[in-house]
């Protein structure tokens, strides 16, 4: 029994190795997706690939949306979150194009199967509307917390833009990373990484200029 008083239904191998489950099933999903994509990948799958029982799975997680969630929240959304906080307590002066560059590069390089299948999973939830709803939210979170970082840059001038709605902003820019990634994926000479850093330091220039009046 686990401390929580639920069975341990991980296989008796896994049990002996003393490996952290969720983490496990967490890599397995990210290898089975990578190789089968989200449609196609199976609760069961993700169990056999991870040495544990199906039960196992639905010890740490509610399903294969779940396991998806998980993944992109620790192995995407995480590195955008900690680029946004930093955002938000950078001097409003500071140069942050090379950040968001960098950081670009580094999903496009590190996490290019993951960059699929989040495309993936947004292609069948634009069609389905019990996928859609979850989706819906992390994007909203997102939203709101760059919206958030914008909004204190910007208020660091002392004359914080009033009729500029940065929930809107953080959508445009949002859309923006979202498209270029897309495109660079297919074609990478079109999309040079530099280009998503500076298409934002464009746009905050334009918040800048307008805070100005």
């Amino acid at each position: 029994m686990s401390a929580s008083g639920r069975l341990d239904r991980r296989t008796r191998p896994a049990r002996a190795q003393a490996r952290d489950g969720r983490e496990a099933l967490l890599e397995a999903a990210a290898r089975v997706f990578a190789r089968r994509g989200f449609r196609d990948a199976s609760v069961d799958d993700i169990a056999r690939e991870a040495g544990f029982s199906k039960g196992a799975v639905y010890w740490h997680f509610t399903g294969k949306d779940d396991l998806f969630f998980s993944l992109v929240d620790e192995r995407l959304d995480r590195p955008v979150r900690e680029a946004i906080a930093v955002l938000e307590s950078a001097p409003p002066g500071e140069d942050m194009a090379p950040r968001a560059s960098a950081l670009f590069a580094d999903l496009l390089q590190r996490r290019r199967d993951l960059m699929l299948l989040d495309r993936e999973y947004w292609s069948l939830a634009v069609r389905d509307p019990r996928l859609r709803v979850r989706y819906a939210e992390r994007q909203r979170a997102l939203r709101r917390a760059l919206a958030g970082a914008l909004r204190a840059r910007v208020e660091h001038l002392g004359q914080p833009v009033a009729d500029v709605p940065m929930e809107e902003i953080a959508a445009a820019l949002l859309a923006l990373a979202h498209g270029l990634t897309h495109d660079r994926l297919v074609d990478a000479d079109a999309v040079p990484e530099h280009l998503l850093g500076q298409t934002f330091a464009l746009i905050y220039a334009g918040l800048v200029a307008r805070a100005d009046r």
